[in-house]
């Protein structure tokens, strides 16, 4: 049995979205994750492994925004305990180019002393586990990369959490931001522009609305921001190669199979 655990972070709570589990108590499960708009940065415990798109993964990992579905397979006794960061929030702990982590895994590259104390837990002690995670990212945080974020927080605040549909070149006017500079920045460290950001976010919220309600599509595309359905539609199928009709039914036929499907929390 697969059992995922979130909670609210204690620490640069402007930075990271969540600390987060994984524990497969069961036979082997697949899991297929649509795109999001954050990185994670993942700690293997008890010589855990998994798969990733068919890649075999033994070591601590940092996971960056997806454009795609990701397919992952977890075998009996997986062990994982990770930190979900905001599309900028890793920046001040590894100072690492955006465009190297889109639809992308890389080995997280720390000195073996580092990671030790966080390695030799199980997710029975899952409390001491937080506190050592928090311990190693005191230690890697960097006030001085952290400094050149702020206006980068202050874009995607606006466009990850306000009800309102603002275009980015409307926000730029509001808030006296150069979109040049914007545009360069926001893309080095998330590793994508801000029109596709915007356009990822879009994708996400109209994704669980249509999962958590029985809204007509029509208004599920004007709450998110589209156009019109026909404009929602067409961005849906760019993100999954699916309509969002095709996609519902995917599902269903996924849970008859016992496949699990996860929504990064269900969270947009």
């Amino acid at each position: 049995m697969l059992e995922i655990e979130s909670s609210a972070t204690k620490l640069f709570p402007n930075l990271i979205e969540s600390i987060w589990t994984l524990q497969n108590k069961g036979k082997e499960v697949e899991l297929i994750t649509p795109p999001d708009q954050y990185i994670n940065l993942i700690f293997v415990l008890n010589n855990s492994t998994y798969e990733r798109d068919g890649f075999l993964i033994d070591t601590h990992q940092i996971e960056g925004i997806s454009l795609k579905n990701t397919v992952l397979k977890y075998p009996s006794g997986t062990e994982l305990i990770g930190v979900r960061f905001y599309a900028y929030g890793l920046y001040p702990f590894v100072q690492i180019q955006g465009k190297e982590l889109v639809n992308n895994s890389i080995h997280l590259l720390l000195d073996i002393e580092d990671t030790k104390c966080i390695t030799k837990y199980a997710l029975g002690s899952s409390q001491l586990l937080i506190q050592e995670v928090y311990g190693l990212l005191n230690g890697l945080f960097s006030k001085q990369s952290y400094d050149t974020l702020n206006f980068l927080m202050d874009f995607y605040k606006r466009f990850r959490w306000q009800e309102e549909t603002v275009s980015i070149e409307e926000y730029c006017k509001q808030t006296d931001t150069n979109y040049t500079s914007l545009n360069r920045n926001f893309s080095r460290i998330t590793g994508i522009p801000p029109k596709k950001f915007e356009r990822l976010i879009k994708f996400r919220k109209s994704l669980c609305s249509l999962m958590d309600s029985n809204e007509k599509l029509t208004s599920i595309a004007t709450a998110s921001g589209y156009f019109d359905q026909a404009h929602f539609i067409r961005e849906f199928k760019t993100f999954l190669n699916n309509t969002p009709s095709e996609y519902l039914a995917m599902i269903k036929q996924a849970d008859k199979e016992s496949q699990i499907i996860n929504y990064n929390f269900r969270l947009f």
